[in-house]
């Protein structure tokens, strides 16, 4: 669009423009989007839509003038606390997403050790490699030292022994995932807290993904390991209203074990010629449609509504592990507590079957190689993919029987020795490098992502990291 328009233009202009920008992106109507779509389905999602245009308009930070926003969302944080088995002590808020809940709760964390922990003034986190990469940006943004431990590699959970030689003296927080986003797996949150507990440092399980949807699955009888305000030690949670909370984004639930504890969650100020503020998460303006959204889908679906897809999700999620465990050459690795997994392979690159099965029209998500796990593709089944389990396993058959047959179309050997020629240069003179070889004509990425993805996953993070940064910088 350029500079603003001298003039505007019609509504139906408008909307037509808008609907033109759209060609390349991902139809999430198909059922073949396999991460990041958690759909309730056609009626509880007009119900979301119609509770959040309706208070589109309300402000959240005015709770004094929309006292209704305030009810919903206390509401909403009891029937989540309740679902964690949390006591009458628990207290907690709303935020805009899984990141702005860990962002709180690493915040809440740095200022209760000033406070509680003084003599700490170099505080760190420790935390397994498996958890979300939002730790790190709170981290970074909080000024505080990470410290990654390892992750057995036959489940891959947290391994305990690295997770507690890690701890210090300026350990101020500590982490576990309920489940790790990147192979659906539960830490062992009990014997983490109770490690954390005892050397009195604060202990915070990412339920982001899974919380909501492995609550209900306890409720229904499933066998989880204890991973909420059941197991002692545990001082906060995340838990994502807009997963499998079913919430249309941007909305998430930071839990705090008590009132004493979420005092240094908040920033008031009242110093300026402005208007008093009084914050309980980092945002301030916000609109309340999210949290309108988020209450009308919990009032309108139920537990029950909950439990039905649970339900057809887990038996979904078992009919696919079993198919994918009579594809030769592929796995799933470690075990999926929920149905979330991912996909591995020593014979074929995994990347080139991300590449076929899109071009079948199926959406995973590559993930590099880390911590001892090798690079794979994610897999986040919502109710929306039920129906289509049978498609999938019959694609990704299909898929690598192609691979198999006609062999790769990535020379791994080629891309190697561009890499090892590479990695020793700053990022910018890494990135011409490797131009030439995945594919890239301009700054678009292109349609096949493998040679890119491949090359990618054999640099160093640092370094990738810094060429990811420099290519976003430059082509947004």
């Amino acid at each position: 669009m350029g500079a603003m328009l001298p003039k505007g233009v019609p509504a139906e202009e408008v909307f037509r423009e808008i609907s033109s920008f759209t060609g390349n992106d991902v139809d999430w109507r198909t059922g073949k989007v396999m991460t990041g779509l958690y759909d309730p389905g056609a009626e509880a999602h007009a119900v979301a839509v119609e509770a959040y245009t309706r208070f589109l308009p309300h402000n959240a930070l005015y709770v004094n003038m929309y006292p209704s926003i305030g009810k919903m969302e206390k509401e909403i944080v009891a029937s989540v606390a309740e679902l964690l088995r949390a006591d009458d002590e628990v207290v907690g808020n709303i935020t805009s997403g899984g990141t702005e809940s860990i962002m709180m709760a690493v915040k809440t964390a740095r200022d209760w050790a000033k406070i509680n922990r003084p003599a700490v003034t170099a505080p760190e986190m420790v935390l397994p490699v498996s958890a979300h990469p939002a730790f790190l940006k709170a981290a970074h943004y909080y000024n505080l030292k990470v410290v990654q431990t390892a992750i057995e590699l036959k489940e891959y959970r947290a391994d305990l022994a690295s997770f507690e030689k890690a701890l210090s003296a300026n350990t101020i927080i500590a982490v576990g995932s309920a489940p790790n986003f990147s192979h659906g797996s539960i830490d062992p949150i009990s014997e983490m807290a109770k490690i954390a507990a005892d050397r009195g440092i604060l202990f915070h399980v990412d339920g982001c993904v899974g919380g909501i949807y492995m609550s209900v699955m306890r409720r229904m009888g499933f066998e989880l390991p204890a991973f909420d305000f059941s197991v002692p030690g545990v001082t906060s949670i995340s838990a994502d209203l807009h997963k499998y909370g079913y919430a249309p984004k941007n909305s998430s639930v930071i839990l705090y074990r008590n009132r004493d504890l979420r005092k240094y969650a908040w920033f008031v100020c009242s110093s300026t010629t402005e208007y008093v503020v009084i914050n309980s998460t980092t945002q301030s303006s916000r609109t309340g449609g999210p949290i309108a959204a988020a209450w009308a889908i919990l009032r309108f679906m139920g537990e029950e509504g909950f439990q039905d897809i649970v339900r057809r999700s887990q038996t979904a999620t078992e009919k696919l592990l079993a198919g994918i465990a009579k594809i030769e050459g592929i796995w799933v690795l470690g075990k999926p507590d929920m149905c979330m997994f991912t996909i591995a392979s020593e014979q074929f690159n995994v990347f080139e079957i991300d590449d076929e099965m899109g071009q079948r029209g199926w959406q995973l998500i590559p993930q590099f190689a880390c911590g001892g796990s090798p690079e794979n593709l994610h897999v986040s089944l919502s109710q929306a993919n039920v129906p289509h389990v049978d498609q999938f396993i019959s694609d990704l058959t299909e898929v690598v029987n192609h691979l198999r047959e006609n062999g790769p179309s990535v020379d791994l050997e080629e891309m190697k020795r561009v890499v090892d020629a590479a990695k020793t240069k700053s990022a910018d003179e890494a990135m011409f490098e490797i131009i030439p070889v995945i594919g890239l004509t301009g700054m678009d990425l292109p349609e096949r992502m493998a040679a890119l993805n491949t090359v990618l996953n054999l640099f160093p993070a640092k370094l990738r990291d810094e060429m990811l940064t420099m290519f976003f910088n430059m082509t947004s």
